[in-house]
């Protein structure tokens, strides 16, 4: 079912990933990710389909070409600048930079890192622009701040394009002017050549692209579709191949055209990818909005969020009301306060015009109209409240929005929440949730209201009977619930001590791809009003390293 709602997700400016599903059960948990060399972005692909979409940008200085995972954790090879480079999965931006010791390497090169954590490089061309194809073995110190090098030999005549591990240890490559695959000896670097990586054809019905210097490739899980064979996924000139490490044979991805035998591009705006690995992804809840009608007293708008981990967590707030131009009745100046979980007053705003930190917040591209309120703030490990009101006791519909700035850092956003008036028509109290990242998250979504009662509000005043419906980015329905006890995840969220005070009061669980979506609090009647609460608990494991 889809409706044409004023969604909350309008406000939420931000750009996230959006990952489809994986191509067979043996790839469950592991998300494919690519780098671009030209546009200096992380990718995540759908194996399925080779569909790619953009994680982030790690930045305009880095060239890389080669992507490789250690201990959990996404490394690229700089080309231009001879360092490794760590990635987060959340963001795409660059976690670290690494001298490993290696100088003026001036060809477009290969990463790949063994079981054990030791980092292999190829590169076809010194700093001279010989083509003398030098392998190297390097390490990484724990902390990743530091490393070593040193050069195995050659891979002769054969000039590297992209480098995997299997799981035995045995280090494959694809060679740049042959379009074979090769395997390397790892204490000298000499190249073995395994067969040519065919006979898939592209779009013009060309095979396999040789002297094509833009390659990576990494190896799935053992497919037991396949006679459990590790197979490998190789991009080859922005075209996806799955090869039989045994032959070099190539095979059509299961989302492939019927009837043409054509291999999978990564689609029209991902351009260069020159490196992929499996690893499983990692993902947050990075912004929430909560879109309501701002009342009086106990009728004004009011959003909660928990910080978990360090270091400290910038977060922008803002109230909005005077830029809704299709929303009849909004809110005309709206004012935000910030308070800590002891109930003291961090900071006030009432016009952006005059905040302090106006200049950053526009650099981040999340500047309101100047009668609207925001508030940039660096807030440690804790509990927070929001309240949105309007200056001088004003009414209408407003959107209070929580942003993560720093989307991808070890402290994380765990539960949002908003409290607001919901009546007939247009005055449903909306919450808007963004995952951002490579991984879905898996979040107990509530609409409560009697037992706001319990919290201090008089009982006349709550919404006695709430039920919340979830929207994906198209206005299309995914997940209703009117009463707890008939969801089918409410034993779950039982054992998870989430379950509502108050039987007529509503719980589910959704696993939230990355993207936006909408939650509506309303009541059971066409004319049920009160106050409610919208509020989202994400259950999931952040994952040890990003």
């Amino acid at each position: 079912m889809k409706r044409n709602l004023q969604i909350v997700a309008a406000g939420l400016a931000i750009s996230f990933a959006a990952a489809g599903p994986l191509a067979a059960a043996h790839l469950t948990g592991l998300t494919l990710f690519g780098v671009t060399m030209v546009r200096n972005e992380l990718v995540s692909i759908n194996p399925a389909t080779g569909a790619a979409t953009i994680v982030g940008s790690f930045g305009d200085t880095v060239f890389a070409t080669g992507l490789g995972v250690s201990g959990g954790r996404l490394f690229a090879f700089d080309q231009v600048n001879d360092r490794i480079r760590e990635i987060n999965k959340i963001s795409g931006k660059l976690v670290s930079s690494i001298d490993i010791g290696v100088g003026d390497l001036t060809g477009e090169g290969a990463l790949a890192f063994r079981a054990d954590g030791v980092g292999f490089l190829a590169s076809p061309l010194d700093a001279n622009n010989e083509p003398v194809n030098d392998f190297y073995m390097f390490t990484i110190t724990p902390g990743g701040t530091a490393g070593a090098s040193v050069r195995l030999g050659s891979t002769g005549d054969v000039a590297i394009d992209a480098m995997a591990f299997n799981s035995q240890g045995t280090l494959y490559a694809i060679g740049q002017a042959d379009g074979t695959l090769y395997t390397i000896d790892t204490t000298t670097g000499a190249a073995t050549a395994v067969g040519p990586v065919a006979p898939l054809l592209d779009a013009n019905g060309v095979t396999v692209p040789k002297n094509s210097p833009i390659a990576g490739m990494t190896f799935g899980t053992p497919n037991p579709d396949m006679g459990n064979v590790e197979e490998i996924y190789a991009a080859i000139d922005d075209r996806l191949y799955i090869v039989n490490p045994a032959t070099g044979a190539a095979r059509l991805s299961p989302g492939a055209p019927a009837g043409q035998n054509i291999a999978l591009n990564f689609g029209p705006f991902i351009s260069s990818v020159s490196g992929l690995a499996f690893s499983p992804g990692s993902g947050t809840l990075g912004n929430m909005g909560g879109r309501l009608a701002v009342g009086t007293d106990e009728r004004v708008g009011i959003s909660g969020f928990i910080i978990r981990g360090t270091p400290a967590k910038r977060v922008v707030l803002r109230g909005i009301g005077p830029s809704m131009t299709n929303v009849p009745g909004r809110l005309a100046d709206p004012v935000l306060e910030l308070f800590n979980a002891q109930g003291q007053l961090i900071v006030r705003n009432d016009d952006f015009s005059a905040s302090p930190e106006r200049a950053e917040i526009q650099a981040l591209g999340l500047a309101p109209n100047p009668k609207e309120s925001a508030i940039l703030r660096t807030l440690a490990e804790g509990t927070y409240t929001v309240i949105l009101s309007g200056a001088n006791r004003t009414t209408g519909i407003g959107l209070v929005e929580v942003y993560d700035v720093d989307v991808g850092s070890n402290s994380r956003l765990v539960n949002l929440s908003t409290r607001g008036f919901v009546d007939h028509g247009n005055s449903a109290l909306i919450g808007g949730i963004a995952v951002s990242g490579s991984a879905s998250q898996r979040v107990v979504v509530r609409a409560l209201g009697p037992d706001l009662a319990n919290r201090g509000l008089p009982a006349a005043s709550v919404l006695a009977d709430p039920n919340l419906e979830v929207f994906d980015s198209n206005g299309t329905s995914i997940k209703t619930n009117d009463t707890f006890a008939s969801d089918p995840d409410a034993a779950e969220i039982s054992t998870r001590g989430l379950a509502p005070a108050n039987p007529r009061e509503a719980a589910t669980i959704v696993n939230f791809a990355p993207g936006i979506y909408t939650v509506v609090v309303r009541g059971a009647t066409s004319t049920s009003s009160g106050v409610a609460l919208v509020e989202t608990y994400n259950l999931t494991t952040p994952a040890p390293t990003q």
